[in-house]
């Protein structure tokens, strides 16, 4: 018997991408003299790699992840699952280690963390019955 519930998990990396994007247009950091950044203007390269981990989130809960991304046998809720985890590491490591000085963190980044979580937990929970059939079992010969 499978724990793994495919409905929940699509739900999850599903409302996860949409947030993770949402979240880019939120506000992340304010400075001391008050002025406020959204994800888009508080980062440089990062955040095209944000919006890709959410479409990416979107497309494994819209398809069911039942499509190859570059390798055939690597299905799309793996590639979500990836792209999600190093997003997490990424903006924890943002959070924790690397915020500019003199500047406050704000909703925006908290909630794309919480949404990179969802993504890779959604995607890593649900799978595929199986990109290929099965073959034949040869351990059974008469």
């Amino acid at each position: 018997m499978s724990t793994i519930n495919p409905g929940l998990g699509r739900l999850l990396a599903g409302l996860g991408g949409a947030l993770l994007i949402i979240s880019l247009f939120l506000e992340w950091s304010e400075s001391d003299a008050g002025v406020s950044q959204t994800g888009w203007e508080a980062l440089t390269v990062s955040d095209v790699y944000f919006l890709i981990t959410g479409v990416f989130g979107l497309t494994a809960a819209i398809t069911g992840g039942r499509f190859g991304f570059f390798r055939p046998d690597l299905s799309m809720n793996a590639t979500a699952d990836i792209f999600a985890v190093v997003a997490a590491t990424l903006l924890g490591w943002l959070l924790l280690f690397d915020w500019p000085s003199g500047a406050s963190r704000q909703a925006g980044a908290y909630l794309a963390l919480v949404a990179a979580a969802a993504i890779a937990t959604g995607a890593g929970d649900f799978k595929i019955k199986s990109l290929f059939p099965k073959l034949p079992d040869r351990s059974r010969t008469s």
